[in-house]
């Protein structure tokens, strides 16, 4: 309790496991070596079937537990709803292997101490690594600079690695436009799932500046955009493959449903395989991964695969009432 903010989990029992099953094992031994005749032979020998029993109905019924788990997480894999929640927990997912963040780490940053949202994904890619190489970034966003510079030995940081999970971190109070925001912070990669930063000059954080700032990037985004691609409940522009959903006035509940975004390709075979059954991809997201709110205006920004593409299809769903509350769709290329 004095440095974990959980419980005591059941996981965590599991060295006591071993000596309180041999504990066992030796009292149902004395136990049975006690003399006895007759009804105490007969309730001898039924107590300890009932115990006998009792583990074997554990055993049994552990294994089928485990065999249930493993079977939906089979079929998950295989569903377009569950695939991306089970994504975002397993760092062997075959996606991972695609990752255009995960390659840039491998490629450019081998030798390099690195921040991330997720220092464990790189960990599990980097088996390699010495011990305190990857580290988490921080948990607040003026805490980022000091942290990084502090334990960079050149008073400059970086690289700072950061993922678009599907599932918000519940330990960040940020997302990658306050990073770019940060004074003294630029941008040295933009990738399909995520992006590399790196802090030049440990510059104090300055609230007013660093919201002026944010503001001024999703200006620059709609103007480098142009016209949009389809104007709806939320207007869709585009540049290159990134997409930028704007609304604006944006009241809170307009970014409570999910977006959907489903891109059909001009060859089904650029599908990822678990997608090809479907014949497109499912990109939808929730606008706490994606989206950002200055003042009345809520933008949500999300980057499409690098394949030829033949349709977009965008809109939000409500997936406990089965509804969709508008809908588009334009073409790819």
């Amino acid at each position: 309790p004095f440095t974990v903010d959980q419980g005591i989990d059941s996981r965590y029992l599991l060295p006591v496991y071993v000596p309180l099953l041999l504990a066992a094992a030796l009292l149902l031994d004395r136990f049975l070596s006690l003399e006895a005749a007759g009804r105490r032979a007969v309730a001898k020998w039924g107590l300890a079937s009932l115990v006998l029993l009792g583990g074997l109905a554990h055993v049994s019924l552990s294994a089928y537990k485990n065999l249930r788990i493993t079977c939906i997480t089979c079929q998950s894999l295989e569903s377009s709803v569950k695939i991306k929640t089970y994504e975002a927990h397993n760092y062997k997912f075959a996606n991972w292997h695609h990752s255009e963040t995960l390659k840039y780490v491998r490629t450019h940053l081998s030798d390099s101490r690195t921040f991330s949202n997720n220092p464990y994904l790189i960990w599990f890619w980097d088996r390699s690594a010495a011990p305190r190489k990857h580290l988490y970034i921080a948990n607040d966003i003026y805490q980022v600079t000091p942290r990084i510079t502090r334990k960079t030995k050149k008073g400059i940081g970086g690289p700072i690695v950061w993922f678009l999970y599907e599932r918000p971190n519940p330990h960040s109070s940020y997302d990658v436009l306050d990073l770019r925001c940060l004074p003294g912070v630029e941008t040295v990669a933009e990738l399909a799932d995520g992006a590399v930063l790196r802090i030049t000059a440990a510059e104090p954080f300055d609230a007013k500046r660093h919201r002026a700032c944010k503001q001024r990037y999703l200006q620059g985004l709609i103007q480098q955009a142009g016209e949009p691609v389809v104007r709806a409940d939320w207007d869709m522009y585009r540049t290159g493959r990134r997409l930028i959903y704007v609304k604006q006035p944006c009241a809170p509940a307009d970014t409570q449903a999910k977006f959907v975004l489903h891109v059909i390709p001009a060859d089904p075979a650029d599908l990822p395989f678990n997608r090809q059954r479907y014949g497109s991809d499912n990109l939808d997201f929730y606008f706490d991964r994606r989206g950002f709110r200055v003042g009345d205006q809520c933008m949500a920004l999300a980057h499409l695969p690098g394949y030829a593409i033949d349709r977009i299809y965008i809109g939000q769903w409500i997936s406990e009432e089965n509804r969709t509350l508008w809908e588009a769709e334009f073409a790819g290329r």
